[in-house]
């Protein structure tokens, strides 16, 4: 059985790049591989955010508001794009239920999406959904927790 010349060198370009990977990992700190894995892993995701048109923390610039932009961290939330108003999970109680979620940027409250926001100074989203997570922030955050940390708060 005959293997044609160019998978034999491609096999051997790649076996090459893998060893060369593992040698420069021993001469690492555990500390400085968890950064090295950190930086490959945001790599691998900016990639995956430029090829659905966002940009790379996955926040499409060109969106008409916040929740729109952020749209690809809200996972399984319920959205009415015109209103910009997201449900993440309603409270349980029937007497004071609460459908939107408290709204934390760069650590400040809001009950609604601010406007003012430049879409391409986001650096992080996270959504909060479980009782256990927004527990932190007590009966304002029973309907959920969408914290979002921009450029400037990052520095």
């Amino acid at each position: 059985m005959r293997i044609p010349l160019s998978i034999m060198f491609f096999i051997l370009i790649v076996e090459t790049a893998y060893t060369q990977d593992k040698i420069i990992a021993k001469d690492l700190t555990k500390k400085e591989l968890r950064s090295l894995k950190r930086k490959k892993a945001f790599e691998k995701q900016k990639f995956q955010y430029e090829k659905r048109g966002l940009n790379a923390w996955g926040i499409n610039e060109n969106a008409p508001n916040l929740v729109m932009a952020i749209r690809e961290h809200l996972g399984s939330a319920r959205i009415d794009p015109q209103k910009g108003l997201v449900i993440i999970r309603q409270s349980e109680s029937f007497s004071n239920a609460q459908y939107k979620p408290l709204w934390i940027i760069d650590g400040q409250q809001f009950n609604f999406p601010p406007e003012s926001l430049p879409l391409q100074n986001i650096r992080e989203v996270k959504v909060y959904e479980s009782l256990a997570e927004t527990n932190k922030w007590g009966q304002q955050g029973r309907a959920g927790v969408i914290e979002i940390i921009t450029l400037n708060f990052s520095n």
